[in-house]
């Protein structure tokens, strides 16, 4: 025996059928067998969008009941009347309660009643997208919308972890409906909080060709034809951060193993090869030769001048395969561009970077390599760096891994004197540019 559909919703070629068969004079009944539906879900579909056709003024024939007693007289009155009683046709009493397989609707004076499937979706649709607006929360989940929810999230401005954590204590929140909710206005949380796409200039006319010389290797499709040959080999990316521009201005040398998202940052006194170097020669240190060698198969970065000494990399350490992106084209590691938008969450662009500790980049990579990823199913990319660190080499890199609701994401991780160096640099025009949240006192 076929079982039949449930909670399943009405669609356009169901209602044609539907509308098909009321024409042909068969019951609910068999149009419910026809279906595989339920006789009472037919009947609520046929009752919800069935459609009242009134008589022609022109046939003398009022279609109240009450015309005769009523002291309103005028034309159409049974548009505006809010006491109307239908008059409806004897045979309306029966089942299935519409004029569609009448064969004296040419004639009848009466109110009639049909069954339109075109009609009928038309209205589910609107009544359909109208619910969707609607806020469907209790009391308490509204509460902890607008308080420990809203916390969270001014924490770590990522709607997806702090989804998930509440989803984990037993509530069944979804991420795009939290965002068409804030950008609605439906829910305590400011629109603002939300990180917008960073609006980037077109370099669609700029050379994108290499000018380094001898860099036949390790070019970017050089990089895609390894990848292709070498499919589980690790691959890291490399890029530098800048604060405020200058041969005094302290950098960070940023590393990623792209798989899990791991992030680490290393203070640099300055943007330079010489110091990019001697990064990599602690780091070898910190990591062991042998966990450096299988994390750093393949390494991909950009042109900057602090990594274009290919030969010394290449000496230095021979187990890398090095590679180049194209000029101006950072969206060639872009999993690496992608953790640096929440290290600017902390410490936006324009900010000198002198006045930070190596501590104090070890704990926002803390916090970045913390945060649920939807890419991870879920998981952040400290549950996952295990199997590429040993956790014994990992605790001398000075990094911890966060609770979930302790996750910071915003100036305020780093104390006052990064929301005074901020506003030193920054004026409130350029903060907001920057979308970062300084509350203020």
């Amino acid at each position: 025996m076929t079982r039949k559909a449930t909670n399943t919703h009405f669609l356009l070629e169901t209602r044609l059928i539907i509308e098909e068969r009321l024409n042909e004079g068969k019951s609910i009944s068999e149009i419910a067998r026809e279906l595989q539906r339920n006789r009472s879900s037919i009947q609520r579909e046929i009752k919800r969008h069935s459609k009242y056709v009134f008589p022609s003024i022109f046939n003398n024939y009022p279609p109240c009941t009450k015309s005769d007693t009523c002291g309103l007289k005028c034309i159409e009155c049974y548009r505006s009347c809010y006491n109307l009683e239908i008059k409806l046709c004897p045979k309306l009493i029966s089942s299935p309660h519409v004029c569609n397989s009448c064969t004296s609707k040419k004639g009848c004076r009466h109110v009639k009643i049909y069954y339109k499937a075109i009609e009928a979706n038309l209205e589910y649709l609107s009544a359909w997208k109208e619910d969707r607006k609607k806020l469907h929360y209790t009391n308490k989940e509204l509460e902890i919308l607008n308080n420990d929810f809203k916390a969270l999230f001014f924490q770590t401005r990522s709607i997806y972890h702090t989804v998930e954590f509440f989803n984990e204590q037993g509530y069944s929140f979804a991420s795009t409906s939290i965002y068409r909710q804030i950008r609605n206005n439906q829910i305590e949380i400011p629109l603002e909080w939300l990180i917008r796409p960073r609006k980037t200039s077109s370099s669609s006319s700029k050379d994108k060709s290499y000018k380094k010389i001898n860099i036949d290797g390790h070019t970017f499709e050089d990089y895609i034809s390894y990848k292709e040959n070498n499919p589980n080999d690790i691959e890291m990316q490399m890029d530098t951060v800048e604060g405020v521009k200058g041969a005094n201005q302290a950098a960070i040398l940023s590393l990623q193993i792209v798989p899990i998202k791991f992030l680490l940052l290393f203070k640099l006194s300055s943007k330079t090869f010489e110091y990019v170097l001697s990064q990599l020669k602690t780091l070898e240190g910190f990591l062991t030769k042998e966990v450096f060698s299988n994390l750093f198969k393949i390494l991909l970065t950009d042109n900057g001048i602090e990594f274009y000494d290919i030969t010394t990399i290449c000496e230095s350490f021979p187990d890398i395969n090095l590679f180049y992106c194209h000029p101006y084209s950072s969206y060639e590691k872009g999993e690496i561009e992608n953790n640096h938008e929440l290290l600017r969450r902390i410490i936006p662009k324009g900010v000198s970077l002198n006045i930070y500790t190596q501590e104090d980049f070890n704990l926002i990579s803390s916090h970045v390599n913390s945060l649920r990823r939807k890419e991870l199913d879920g998981q952040c990319p400290f549950d996952l760096v295990e199997q590429y660190i040993p956790k014994e080499i990992l605790a001398n890199l000075g990094m911890n891994k966060i609770e979930a609701s302790k996750v910071i994401l915003n100036p305020y991780l780093l104390g006052q004197k990064n929301i005074d160096n901020i506003q030193k640099y920054l004026d409130d025009k350029a903060i907001k540019k920057a979308h970062i949240i300084i509350k203020k006192n």
